[in-house]
C-alpha cells in the first residue's frame, strides 16, 4: 500500500477534522466563485486568500487531506462534463474520486511536518507536482485578483486591427456531419466581415473547422483566396504521416501555415499512461480512437510583420509552449463546449492571467462557447 494512504486512518475523521478542511478548501476556491459570478473585489480577495493561506499552513494533517480532497472537487468536477460526449457518464464518479484522492494525499504530505516554513516550502513544491501531466493546479493561483499580485507591463497591442467573432456552437453539434456546411457558411460568414470591416486579422477558435482541413483542396483554396484581403487564423485537424494532430491554421497572402499542438491534454488528446494501457484504454472507452501526434516545438506565426506565439487551448496554460519565446503577443485558441457550462472557462482565464503575468503577454484569446478576451 502507498505510504501515505497507510497512515490516514480514515475511521478517526471526526466532524471537527471534516469542517475544518472543508471550510480551507471553500476559502482557497471561492477566488474562481467570485470570478465566476464577477465578483472580483481585491480587497475581499485578499483578506480571503490571507486566512486561507493561514489554514492551509497551520491545520492538522488529516484537516489538510480533507482540505486537498475537496479543493481538488472545486476546482475541478468540470473534467467529468466531457465524458458526457464518449457515451461514458458511468466513469465519471471515479474519475472525479480519484482526482480528489490524489490531490487529497498531496496535501497531507504537505503537512506530515510542524514547521510552518517547512510547510510553505512543501506547498509551493505542488506548483510542480502535475498528476498525469496535468497542470491546472497551482497553489499561488488566488493571488492573482488581489492586492499581493500587482503588475504593470508597458507591452503595448500591435498596431493591428484585429477581429475575434463569438462562437456558441455545442459540442454534440459541432461534430455532426449534418452541421457541417452550416459551420463553414458560418466561418466564411465571419471572415467576409473582417474584410468589409477593415480588418488586418480574424482570429476563429480551436477546430473551428470540424475536419481534416488539408485533405480539404476546395476549402483551401476558398480560405487562401480570402487571404488576399485579410490574414486569417483558424483552428481545425491535420493530417500527416498517417497521424492525426490538433493543429492552428494561418492563410495569408494566398500561402498556408500549419503549427500543430505541443502539449496533448491528458486523457483527452493523449492517455499518459504506458503503451500497452493506452491501447486497452482507446479500444474499449474510446472506440479503438489513437491518440493525437504532437508537434516537438511551439510555432510564431508572423502576421503582417508582428510575430505572434501559437497557442491551441491547454498549451496556453503550460511553460513548454512558451519556451524560447521571441514576442510579447500570443493567439490562444480554445473549444470550450466540452465543458460548458462550467466553471472552466473562468479558471481557464485566470490560468491566462497567471501566464501572462509571468512571461510579460498579451494573450488574444479565441473560443468557442465562452467569451473571446484580450488578456494583458
Amino acid at each position: 500500500m502507498i505510504p501515505f494512504i497507510h497512515k490516514i486512518n480514515f475511521a478517526d475523521f471526526t466532524i471537527k477534522i471534516l469542517i475544518k478542511g472543508f471550510i480551507t478548501a471553500l476559502l482557497y476556491s471561492s477566488f474562481i466563485y467570485l470570478e465566476y459570478f464577477e465578483i472580483t473585489n481585491k480587497l475581499l480577495n485578499s483578506i480571503i486568500v490571507i486566512i486561507a493561506y493561514y489554514l492551509l499552513v497551520t491545520i492538522d494533517k488529516k484537516s489538510m487531506f480533507i482540505a486537498g480532497f475537496f479543493s481538488a472537487l472545486f476546482w475541478f468536477w468540470w473534467i467529468g462534463n466531457s465524458f458526457v460526449y464518449y457515451h461514458l457518464v458511468y466513469i465519471i464518479p471515479f474519475i472525479l474520486l480519484g482526482i480528489a484522492l490524489i490531490y487529497g494525499i498531496l496535501f497531507y504530505a504537505t503537512a506530515i511536518f510542524q514547521n510552518i516554513f517547512v510547510r510553505i516550502i512543501l506547498l509551493y513544491s505542488l506548483n510542480f507536482i502535475e498528476p498525469f501531466g496535468f497542470n491546472w493546479f497551482k497553489i499561488d493561483l488566488p493571488l492573482i485578483n488581489t492586492y499581493f499580485n500587482t503588475y504593470h507591463s508597458d507591452t503595448k497591442q500591435p498596431n493591428l486591427k484585429i477581429y475575434m467573432p463569438s462562437y456558441n456552437i455545442a459540442q454534440d453539434k459541432k461534430w455532426n456531419k449534418n452541421n457541417l456546411k452550416q459551420i463553414i457558411q458560418q466561418n466564411l460568414d465571419n471572415i467576409n466581415y473582417g474584410i468589409k470591416n477593415h480588418y488586418d486579422l480574424v482570429i476563429l477558435p480551436e477546430t473551428i473547422f470540424p475536419l481534416i482541413l488539408n485533405k480539404n483542396t476546395k476549402l483551401l483554396e476558398i480560405l487562401k483566396e480570402y487571404s488576399k484581403q485579410i490574414s486569417i487564423i483558424a483552428g481545425s485537424l491535420s493530417y500527416k504521416n498517417h497521424q492525426y494532430l490538433n493543429s492552428t491554421y494561418l492563410f495569408q497572402n494566398q500561402k498556408m501555415v500549419i503549427a500543430n499542438k505541443v502539449v496533448l491534454v491528458p486523457f483527452g488528446e493523449k492517455i499518459p499512461l504506458p503503451e500497452f494501457l493506452v491501447k486497452i484504454i482507446n479500444q474499449y472507452f474510446f472506440n479503438g480512437a489513437s491518440d493525437y501526434t504532437s508537434s516537438a516545438k511551439p510555432t510564431t506565426f508572423v502576421i503582417k510583420g508582428v510575430k505572434f506565439r501559437n497557442a491551441i487551448c491547454y498549451e496556453a496554460t503550460t511553460d513548454k509552449v512558451y519556451q524560447n519565446l521571441d514576442t510579447h503577443f500570443v493567439i490562444a485558441s480554445s473549444n470550450n463546449a466540452w465543458f460548458t457550462p462550467s466553471i472552466e472557462p473562468t479558471l481557464q482565464k485566470l490560468l491566462l492571467k497567471y501566464y501572462a503575468k509571468k512571461y510579460n503577454l498579451i494573450i488574444y484569446h479565441s473560443t468557442n462557447k465562452s467569451q473571446n478576451m484580450i488578456i494583458k
